[in-house]
């Protein structure tokens, strides 16, 4: 692909007039000098300086070539150059991390000598990387019970691989069936999701089954590999000295289990808001489909008929227009990333189907975008939210010249903040077009309640799971599904009434959630970043200069504070209530905007 494109993005700059190959090699021998330096690195403040400098300039090769490899090798999924390369680097890294895999260790052993060298101002900056080292002493296992943890977790780990291969490879979805008896195939979930959102019903409903009846045909499976899932997490979790699975991802937060319960709690104050939009969400479908009654396979059809289309250059002028209120610097950047190529626009085939903002971001100049440009109304949405990535990068670096990269807990809410001031910039500019705003409204709406309530769902059933495993309960397929159910009636308020085939094929949904076996207990957090970003944008959209400083200092901080301290800079609590209400008199006063497009 060619950077004359203009809407395709220049990766070539990330090599700084150098081949990849040279890159490579530059990395290479930066490794080997960081393993011979590690060996002597705690015996002076000079050589351990001189450990960190290495380190830093490791770091920063490091991501001008995984970005350029792996960003390449996106734009072609089937590429065989970037796919060897991709494993030509993998294998040196694990070179890398083995001759690495007992320095927390040895770093613990230094730890008084360590504490004396991070005390001086050369070194300070370092201070808070290695107190979060010095916090994990009690979980450290010794070196030979760590040998016996590291064989065994080899054994016990391969449920996420298992779960992987049965349901991206082993389960196959049947074709749907249109009104006429045509066939209809459905070879992947996207596939699907054009089939719910068709105009013939027969489509809808049979895409709807067949999807769902996939996974319940493998119910049994999914039940035991979700208990043995949680069982090795909860075990290797206790091994390591936590209480249990949610208490060691609570400590590697700087958080107390207390705000993830308190979180829940906030959470399901917006029950009666998911009721209220759910039944005009159910009027308008009943008005566009003609029907007396709704199914669950009517919910994803399409509400507006508006056609209206965006072209590249016109979504840049949305873009620059919607972040005005975030200032006049905010907005070159943004210019800067559209004029010197931070963006790959288009699809492709073989493309990565998604889009991203890239990490791994010190030493880089360019905080690259991939996305899937449709023109669509949801595409303008992505650009916008991504751009909220690659603009925290920036000002994360701008001022980080350590703590460079920024926690899950905290990402999302410059995303979101973008999403959010968009979609109040467009509902003012189209205040007199019923059918667009009617597009904004419901996508909008939609994405809180899929962001915040569904999330939480999600989590408060791992919460749920993992004391199952801690007090011996029964984890089967049946008390998987009742506690599933219990989950919808406490954060949707609605009850499951519909019982017997085809509804009963969805109950398996809660089985088939992708990171419940990734053993990352996180996605309450994608709740937080949904909510402060809300608060965030609406003070800012109606001119709250202090809160537009408090948000450049978030903006700014990196991992340089605790993820729950660096949200205490926007002056939100998450253990308080007010940020919550902010968000909720939004979303009330937006499903009222909602009913009005009827």
């Amino acid at each position: 692909m060619s950077n004359i494109n203009k809407n395709n993005w220049d990766l070539e700059s990330l090599l700084n007039n150098k081949s990849v190959d040279s890159l490579f090699d530059e990395w290479v021998e930066l490794n080997k000098e960081l393993i011979t330096l590690k060996d002597d690195c705690f015996s002076t403040i000079e050589k351990f300086s001189n450990f960190l400098d290495k380190e830093d300039e490791l770091g920063k090769v490091s991501n001008r070539l995984m970005n350029y490899v792996s960003n390449h090798n996106n734009e072609d999924l089937t590429d065989e150059k970037w796919i060897s390369l991709e494993q030509k680097i993998a294998f040196e890294k694990n070179k890398f991390h083995i001759a690495f895999g007992g320095f927390v260790n040895e770093i613990l052993k230094n730890e008084e000598a360590i504490k004396k060298y991070i005390a001086s101002d050369k070194l300070s900056e370092h201070k808070r990387g290695y107190d979060l080292i010095f916090r994990t002493k009690p979980h450290i296992l010794n070196e030979v019970e760590n040998k016996i943890i590291s064989k065994a977790s080899r054994a016990f780990g391969g449920v996420s691989d298992m779960f992987s291969i049965l349901t991206d490879s082993d389960i196959r979805f049947e074709d749907a069936v249109s009104s006429k008896g045509k066939k209809v195939k459905m070879p992947t979930k996207a596939d699907v999701m054009l089939c719910l959102r068709s105009n013939d019903r027969k489509v809808r409903e049979t895409a709807w089954t067949n999807f769902n009846k996939a996974y319940y045909n493998f119910e049994n499976t999914l039940a035991a590999s979700l208990y043995h899932n949680y069982l090795s997490l909860n075990t290797f979790s206790k091994l390591h000295n936590y209480d249990d699975y949610v208490a060691a991802a609570a400590f590697d937060d700087e958080i107390d289990k207390s705000l993830i319960l308190n979180i829940y709690k906030n959470v399901e104050q917006f029950k009666n808001l998911s009721l209220k939009f759910g039944k005009v969400l159910k009027k308008h479908l009943l008005k566009k489909l003609k029907l007396e009654k709704l199914e669950p396979w009517d919910y994803s059809v399409t509400l507006s008929t508006s056609n209206k289309t965006y072209t590249i250059e016109e979504t840049k002028g949305i873009c620059l227009e919607a972040l005005k209120p975030l200032g006049d610097e905010y907005i070159s950047i943004v210019q800067k990333a559209f004029d010197e190529q931070w963006i790959s626009w288009m699809p492709q085939k073989g493309k990565y189907s998604g889009a991203y903002s890239i990490g791994g971001t010190r030493g880089l100049d360019k905080y690259y975008i991939l996305m899937n440009f449709d023109k669509t109304l949801v595409s303008v949405n992505t650009i916008i939210h991504e751009l909220g990535h690659s603009m925290n990068s920036y000002y994360i670096n701008k001022k980080q010249k350590v703590y460079a990269d920024v926690s899950i807990f905290c990402a999302e809410v410059a995303s979101i903040c973008n999403e959010t001031l968009l979609a109040l910039h467009l509902l003012k500019k189209y205040q007199n077009d019923k059918n667009i705003r009617k597009e904004i409204l419901v996508n909008t709406i939609r994405e809180f309640f899929s962001t915040t309530t569904r999330q939480i769902i999600f989590s408060n059933f791992e919460y749920e799971a993992v004391e199952c495993i801690n007090k011996g309960a029964p984890l089967t397929k049946e008390s998987i599904i009742e506690i599933y159910k219990s989950m919808i009636e406490k954060y949707e308020g609605k009850k499951i009434k519909k019982k017997g085939k085809p509804y009963e094929y969805s109950y398996s949904t809660i089985m088939r959630i992708p990171h419940f076996y990734s053993g990352n207990f996180y996605v309450y957090k994608y709740a937080i970043g949904q909510i402060v970003g809300l608060y965030v944008a609406s003070k800012i959209f109606n001119g709250d200069e202090e809160m537009k400083k408090k948000y450049f200092d978030f903006l700014s901080s990196g991992e340089s504070l605790s993820p729950h301290d660096t949200i205490k800079l926007l002056g939100i609590d998450l253990n308080g209530e007010e940020v919550y209400k902010v968000a909720s008199k939004q979303i009330d006063e937006w499903i009222k905007e909602f009913e009005l497009t009827l």
